[in-house]
């Protein structure tokens, strides 16, 4: 269906004439559920839309497949790691934070740089309410709290 371009999508809907609008449902539908966040302007639903982490409604879903499929050669390159090795890995025993502290990360960008775009990307991610309270430390540093720890 991908190939042949007949996803039943907004966009292709519309096409044979089943729907009147273009705009992208799921986005519509997690805007809602933000609770005042604005539904005007919605993008077109698209499949290559609905299959990425720009569409609001999909883009947890698509971080965590791109978390999952990304486990398995991660796992494998840690794996192979020797002991002479310059890889380093964030595991369920260290951070970003413990990296930074233990590596020369300073001199290929500033902790408030990175800092400060890592946040942009973060706000971009819906939270569910267990993972706030989880890196909630203070509520106004808690994306960068998410990031560092």
């Amino acid at each position: 269906m991908a190939i042949a371009g007949i996803v039943p999508v907004a966009r292709w809907l519309a096409n044979i004439k089943q729907r009147s609008d273009v705009v992208c449902r799921l986005c519509k539908r997690a805007r809602r559920e933000q609770h005042g966040a604005s539904t005007q302007n919605l993008p077109e639903e698209t499949y290559g839309r609905i299959n990425s982490a720009f569409c609001d409604g999909m883009a947890t879903t698509v971080t965590a497949a791109h978390h999952f499929i990304w486990r398995h050669p991660y796992a494998n390159m840690q794996a192979a790691q020797t002991a002479v090795s310059k890889l380093r890995f964030v595991t369920p025993d260290s951070s970003m934070n413990t990296l930074w502290q233990e590596e020369e990360f300073e001199q290929i960008c500033s902790r408030e740089s990175l800092t400060e775009k890592a946040a942009e990307i973060e706000k971009t991610i819906s939270v569910k309410e267990h993972e706030r309270k989880h890196h909630d430390f203070d509520p106004t540093m808690f994306y960068e709290n998410r990031f560092w720890n």
